[in-house]
């Protein structure tokens, strides 16, 4: 009896999900607890023995030996014969529910009851009465299962339970997660056995040995994220150990009790150089296999990055960075919040996030809305799934503090001691009376001097044009208006051990970039964005900076109006304001957070009655359903749309006719929806046979070392007949 057209037997094919549950039990304990019920492992056994018992009717293995087509799904067929052994609905709707949507099942079945063919007897007796009922009481009585009889059921009352406004109004909400973590669970199991991933990794304590061997002592607040139980909030400058600190809260956690593990970034260049350290031998776990990686690139990044197993392809080593498979995954808040929305698969995100732990680096720096729902669905997975935090922050106000430990009920909150803050002395602040413009000369001269200097931009345009005007022959541009090819290579360069002496960016290389640069110009921003700049500069712990040194952070102080645009004006005027008060001095942490709170005006939490919208959200998702209007609210909150540079399209083609659609695909350029809008009449599109997508093509200039630029392809009618 086979299962795939490869060969493989259903049997076979079954104990490999078996073998997948038995890991599944190790790496998520918290399931059974949160189940309601010690029954539940059981009730996955006895759903995989029978989730496609119904390939064995004839119709599927003539599809699997011969090719000829079978318009039937199995799993319905294989709930018809589960219902001969139990009346469990949570078994029956697993198995039911290991493919499709119901409201999909309701309209297949819908069809085959219209179907001329079936017009004097019901599609659904002839297939049932098709299925090898030898081989099924053979196969079940291996497993000392027995059938009560062979009979017919009909599966609409259960469909209609679960696709019916005021059906699902009965159903209660233990029930409703039960029906989640067992189907999403079998489902997962399914996938995993069908490409032949038997094991699910779990990060042992002896992976946190890096933490250990070190010669330096590690300071008090990471001692106390090591000893930690629970949700914490650690305050602490920049450099100076959060990564591991939170690491180590992490050991100790899973000491206690395994789960998947989210370490949560904004940008996209900070998840992939973390990605690497925590992979790495000397800073991390020392297995690329425990590590994954989840944003809108990340394709580009795994397949530069990863090695690939002999035969592996691409396809299924990004499908495994997106599986249950790895235990600690790297990824934007965006990846997490989908599930709130009722995006496809939400119950696999639901049960993955069950009993996990998530480590946010600087949770605030998202826009006002983003920061409160993300507060808000962490407290809706603390009071449903067990949920456990670790927030680290240089950079956040008090009241923004104090919203975290309210919302979330930390109570314990770790700072460094005061020994270690007064002998942190990095950073000493300059004010220049101009734009960046007018401080070409001056990094220019910073640059023939020999250091190394980081230049920060406000916009991608301003960006280009400092780096363009500075003369340097070890020099890198980092922003978003790259394609994926030429942004690896970029932030490969940024992360060496070799860093380029200019570094020119934008807002991307504010958290988590592990870089040190002798000093930094910047253009004005608000005080916590500038504090995470000023991170990058004299990062290594042994250097100090003396009251007779020169200033090292820079920061221009004509506020132009394209920075009203990306900032609040008089969030940059209180900073200008405060900084003119300390400039010139070596700034001690120890007044970073009066600074901070002065600047910044206290919000209300739970404005516009967000919290209750959005819960309103999570309480009306129900397994088995697809929520197509909560995720059109969803994506629109994405603002980039891929486009290609009119240049590059002969090297696209080339790559496309040689089926190498990852490279071609590496070739797109995000640009917002404000620009595209902006450029609408220099927009294309175009097609290649054989290939089922219409592409986007941008008739502005591309250089890989700058990016795209604002400046137009001159007599592009004429290139290839382009237009």
């Amino acid at each position: 009896m086979l299962a795939k057209s490869d060969g493989l037997s259903l049997e076979e094919h079954i104990q490999d999900l078996l073998d997948v549950s038995k890991a599944f039990q190790i790496a998520f304990p918290v399931l059974k607890e949160l189940f309601g019920d010690d029954a539940f492992w059981n009730y996955l056994k006895i759903s995989i023995l029978f989730h496609d018992i119904g390939k064995s009717t004839k119709g599927f293995q003539n599809l699997m030996t011969t090719g000829k087509k079978y318009r039937f799904r199995h799993e319905v067929l294989s709930a018809v014969v589960a219902q001969n052994y139990t009346d469990n609905e949570l078994i029956i709707n697993a198995v039911l529910a290991h493919h499709k949507n119901f409201e999909k099942l309701k309209e297949l079945l819908n069809e085959y009851d219209n179907n001329k063919k079936y017009n004097q007897d019901r599609w659904i007796d002839k297939e049932f009465e098709a299925l090898d009922f030898v081989w099924i009481e053979n196969f079940l009585s291996k497993h000392n299962i027995e059938l009560k009889e062979f009979k017919l059921n009909d599966l609409n009352k259960i469909i209609k339970k679960w696709t019916s406004k005021r059906a699902k109004k009965k159903i209660s909400e233990l029930e409703k997660f039960q029906n989640i973590f067992l189907s999403a669970t079998l489902s997962i199991c399914d996938h995993n056995a069908s490409a032949g991933i038997k094991n699910i990794p779990i990060i042992e304590q002896e992976n946190f040995s890096f933490l250990y061997n070190t010669k330096d002592e590690p300071y008090y607040h990471q001692k106390a994220s090591w000893e930690t139980k629970g949700n914490t909030l650690l305050i602490a400058p920049t450099g100076q150990g959060k990564t591991e600190s939170s690491l180590g809260w992490l050991q100790t956690q899973l000491n206690i009790r395994q789960g998947r593990a989210f370490y949560i970034l904004p940008f996209t260049a900070s998840i992939n150089a973390m990605t690497k350290r925590v992979s790495s031998q000397d800073k991390g776990f020392g297995d690329e296999s425990l590590v994954g990686l989840l944003h809108g690139k990340a394709k580009f990044f795994i397949d530069e990055y990863y090695e690939r197993k002999d035969g592996q392809s691409l396809k299924e080593l990004i499908d495994i960075n997106k599986k249950i498979i790895k235990p600690f995954k790297i990824v934007t808040p965006f990846q997490i919040l989908k599930w709130a929305f009722g995006v496809k698969g939400f119950e696999k995100g639901f049960t993955e996030l069950a009993g996990a732990y998530l480590i946010f680096d600087e949770i605030h720096i998202y826009d006002r809305e983003l920061f409160r729902r993300i507060l808000f669905f962490i407290e809706w997975l603390m009071n449903k799934l067990e949920v456990k935090v670790f927030i680290m922050t240089a950079t956040m106000p008090t009241f923004m503090q104090e919203y975290i430990k309210i919302t979330l009920k930390i109570e314990k909150e770790i700072r460094p001691n005061q020994e270690l803050i007064y002998t942190i002395q990095r950073h000493k602040i300059k004010l220049l009376d101009s734009t960046i413009d007018e401080q070409k000369s001056f990094i220019q001269s910073k640059i023939d001097d020999g250091k190394t200097v980081l230049v920060v931009c406000n916009t991608v345009a301003k960006a280009q044009e400092i780096y363009e005007s500075i003369e340097c022959l070890d020099k890198t541009l980092l922003h978003s208006g790259f394609n994926g090819r030429d942004r690896t290579e970029k932030e490969k360069s940024v992360q060496s051990k070799n860093k380029p002496q200019l570094l020119v960016g934008t807002q991307a290389i504010e958290v988590s970039l592990d870089i040190d640069y002798d000093l930094i110009v910047t253009e004005p921003a608000p005080l916590d964005a500038l504090l995470q700049r000023f991170g990058r500069v004299y990062r290594e712990q042994k250097r100090v900076l003396k009251q007779s040194d020169e200033a090292n952070c820079f920061v221009t102080s004509v506020i132009e109006d394209v920075h009203k645009i990306i900032y609040d004006k008089t969030l940059l005027e209180n900073t200008l304001e405060e900084l003119n008060c300390i400039q010139d001095i070596v700034i001690n942490e120890n007044i970073v957070q009066s600074l901070l709170d002065k600047i910044y005006e206290p919000f209300k939490l739970n404005e516009d009655n967000l919290r209750e919208q959005f819960r309103g959200y999570l309480d009306n998702l129900y397994p088995f359903n697809v929520y197509e209007e909560n995720e059109e609210e969803f994506f629109s909150q994405f603002d980039g749309i891929e486009v290609l540079p009119i240049e590059l399209r002969d090297e696209f083609m080339k790559f496309i006719e040689n089926k190498r659609y990852l490279e071609a695909e590496k070739l797109f350029v995000s640009i917002s929806k404000k620009k595209y809008m902006a450029n609408k009449d220099k927009i294309t599109f175009f097609e290649y046979d054989g290939y089922k997508r219409v592409f986007p093509m941008i008739a502005l200039k591309y250089h890989s070392d700058i990016g795209l630029t604002n400046d137009e392809v001159e007599n592009i009618e004429d290139r290839n007949g382009y237009l």
